[in-house]
């Protein structure tokens, strides 16, 4: 079997996974390719047998550039898919949204796997509690998950439908409905205003080149940024190694204090339960 693993990573969790996963179906005697989503041709996705996108969850969901990546695959019909996420806390209702989305243009999706990535965001203190992750344990069951999902997708190409996942999206938690309040239109106007110090940038790219829907251009002047098609991922900021990008993040940090309550106590469950494992203090976390 041909597999094609998609994957959107910024701070390289997704992608460490899609790695791990690729590991482990070239273990199981298949074939793995992988490839960046801003990089695939989708009208090439007819040479694969089997292909996986991966992405980070933001806001509880698929961001917009995957998406948009999905919805561009009405030209390919009747391919299974695997999917595969990173997060910081909750995962939400990422699969949900991404096999809804899949399953509109008649694709299927036969399995899934998630795990807990860090990441740091501007406005939240450092250490973040999922510092560490993914870690040995989750790596491990990525490769796992890597060496069966072809075995799988045989199986239910045969007939075994019982072993298609099914999914529900959530809707009466305080983070679906502050998902569902949070579409890209609000996202820009409470998205903090960035500027570009024009005497600290030395138009070395690495902004622009990690802007996953090139809403930035610095080779104009003056150079540009939070351009048509920004999805407020807020990652050139933190990208640039010159610090060039700034803004005031006062705002967003008085406002997501709640939202880190939400996560740890999230965390808290998830520990309980066996699915975290904690490489700070984050109950101190403030």
């Amino acid at each position: 079997m041909k597999v094609l693993i998609i994957h959107f990573s910024q701070t390289g969790n997704t992608e460490k996974i899609a790695e791990t996963i690729k590991k482990g179906i070239l273990k199981s005697g298949n074939i793995c390719e992988i490839a960046q989503i801003k990089k695939v041709d989708v009208n090439t996705l007819e040479n694969y047998d089997l292909i996986g996108i991966g992405t980070p969850t933001f806001f509880y969901r698929e961001p917009i550039n995957v998406k948009n990546f999905i919805r561009g695959l009405n030209v390919i019909k009747e391919k299974p898919y695997f999917l595969f996420c990173t997060h910081g806390s909750l995962i939400g209702n990422t699969f949900y949204f991404m096999n809804e989305e899949l399953s509109k243009n008649g694709l299927k999706v036969i399995g899934t796997f998630d795990c807990y990535g860090y990441s740091s965001i501007q406005f939240y203190p450092e250490p973040m509690h999922t510092v560490g992750h993914p870690d040995e344990i989750e790596l491990k069951e990525a490769e796992e998950f890597g060496e069966h999902i072809c075995e799988i997708s045989v199986r239910i190409q045969n007939g075994e439908t019982s072993l298609i996942p099914k999914f529900e999206r959530i809707s009466k938690t305080w983070w679906a409905r502050q998902s569902k309040q949070l579409t890209l239109e609000v996202l820009r106007k409470i998205s903090p205003k960035f500027r570009i110090n024009v005497d600290k940038c030395t138009k070395c790219l690495t902004c622009q080149e990690a802007c996953p829907t090139n809403a930035i251009n610095v080779e104009v002047d003056p150079p540009e940024i939070q351009r048509e098609g920004c999805i407020c991922c807020w990652y050139c900021e933190k990208a640039c190694p010159e610090g060039a990008i700034e803004t005031d993040w006062s705002m967003m940090e008085k406002a997501s204090k709640s939202n880190l309550l939400g996560y740890i106590d999230a965390l808290k469950v998830a520990e309980e339960q066996g699915k975290f494992r904690p490489y700070v203090d984050y109950e101190n976390i403030k």
